[in-house]
């Protein structure tokens, strides 16, 4: 079911994009591309579907195994993210060559290390944040975040952070991302089409 839904919104976000970034380069004569892991996973996992399941599910039993038995106590339960890094490995080492069952054992030793790797990373910085040692953070994005933890140490001493912020009470379902997001991209989809021009919008 879920690699489904992945697929069905993957192709919402595929079409949306395309547009948007069809209108951008007609408006700003900029060419590119719209990077969106979702949609790239999605796409991805016609291809290669089979492997990155086999991958996944034995690299979250490496995952339990290496939390047993090692020092790196970490379950990672960031679901979506395991499904992202399979399919992200499977892709790497079958261009590589590596093929079959020795794909799947590979994998699966990777992705099962750099789930238990990554939240021992972030944890120092967790305890500091939350003030106890019984929750782990689960993000393959975590090396960004903890050098963005030491930027803040640097410079945000005795700044305000954005969870004392006060916003009006009108005003305070912009603290959902959803909400935020779905904002965000309507205003920048206007000005794409406004600057893109009525003739070539209506076109697509």
């Amino acid at each position: 079911m879920g690699f489904i839904v992945l697929g069905g919104g993957a192709g919402i976000v595929v079409s949306s994009l395309s547009d948007f970034s069809s209108m951008f380069q007609q408006a700003f004569g900029l060419k590119g591309i719209v990077p969106n892991n979702e949609a790239i996973v999605a796409l991805a996992l016609k291809t290669y579907g089979t492997q990155t399941a086999l991958i996944m599910t034995f690299g979250m039993i490496v995952n339990i195994i290496i939390a047993r038995f090692t020092k790196l106590k970490y379950i990672f339960l960031t679901g979506h993210h395991t499904l992202y890094m399979a399919c992200l490995i499977a892709a790497i080492l079958i261009s590589g060559g590596i093929k079959g069952i020795a794909l799947i054992i590979l994998g699966s030793i990777i992705l099962g290390f750099v789930m238990a790797i990554f939240p021992a990373i972030a944890h120092p910085t967790m305890k500091k944040i939350i003030g106890q040692d019984d929750v782990a953070f689960g993000h393959f994005g975590t090396i960004g975040y903890v050098f963005s933890a030491w930027i803040g140490k640097i410079v945000g001493k005795n700044s305000r952070s954005t969870e004392e912020l006060e916003l009006p009470q009108e005003l305070s379902f912009l603290r959902d991302t959803s909400v935020a997001i779905g904002l965000t991209m309507t205003i920048l989809y206007l000005i794409v089409a406004f600057t893109a021009g009525k003739n070539f919008v209506e076109k697509i």
